[in-house]
């Protein structure tokens, strides 16, 4: 009897040391990589929108409680990149998911609209894109957008501004304008093309 429960005990043991085996292979297949995040988040953010613009702006390696590593992702999505009024917003992710509630998009533009109120702050090149034509000072390009719907943004940043330069295929002059970051027009300057 005492060689069957020696014998029984050794068989218990195996199959424990076998099956911590095959965990530890298991928890190291899931190491979670910054290549793994980024291309889920690119896939997911391509089915969700599909003719938008996107980018991960951001991927920060994190810790759960139980020491399991995860991935803090922030994306941009921009609709309507080439027309006088993009649609920006920020999506984030946390990778793999983990038990938070989602985090709801942070919106920068809508409705063709920046600095309505508050304290105006150029930021990125979509609201650079809106304030070229919106802002006081900028009816000229206001009336060329009416003429000209064709016309495509072209954005450059700058240390303290944005110059924002507005062409069609089909008019005889483009237009630039250059906005400070704090949402004041520094300059509008038509251009001869030919």
């Amino acid at each position: 009897m005492a060689i069957r429960r020696e014998i029984l005990l050794i068989v218990v043991l195996l199959v424990i040391i076998a099956l911590l085996v095959k965990l530890a292979e298991f928890v190291g297949t899931i190491n979670v990589e910054g290549a793994d995040a980024s291309k889920f988040v690119l896939e997911d953010l391509r089915t969700k929108y599909p003719t938008a613009d996107i980018a991960i702006m951001s991927m920060t390696p994190k810790y759960n409680d139980q020491g399991g590593k995860y991935f803090e992702v922030k994306a941009r999505v921009t609709r309507n990149a080439d027309t006088p009024c993009p649609e920006r917003s920020h999506i984030f992710y946390n990778y793999p998911q983990q038990n938070f509630v989602p985090q709801q998009p942070e919106v920068i533009t809508t409705n063709c609209a920046v600095c309505a109120e508050g304290i105006c702050t150029i930021a990125f090149a979509e609201e650079a894109i809106i304030a070229s034509h919106s802002l006081p000072g900028t009816s000229a390009i206001q009336a060329y957008l009416r003429v000209n719907q064709n016309a495509v943004p072209a954005v450059t940043e700058k240390p303290d501004a944005w110059l924002v330069k507005w062409d069609s295929a089909t008019a005889a002059m483009s237009y630039s304008v250059e906005i400070h970051r704090n949402g004041s027009v520094m300059n509008v300057t038509e251009s001869s093309k030919g």
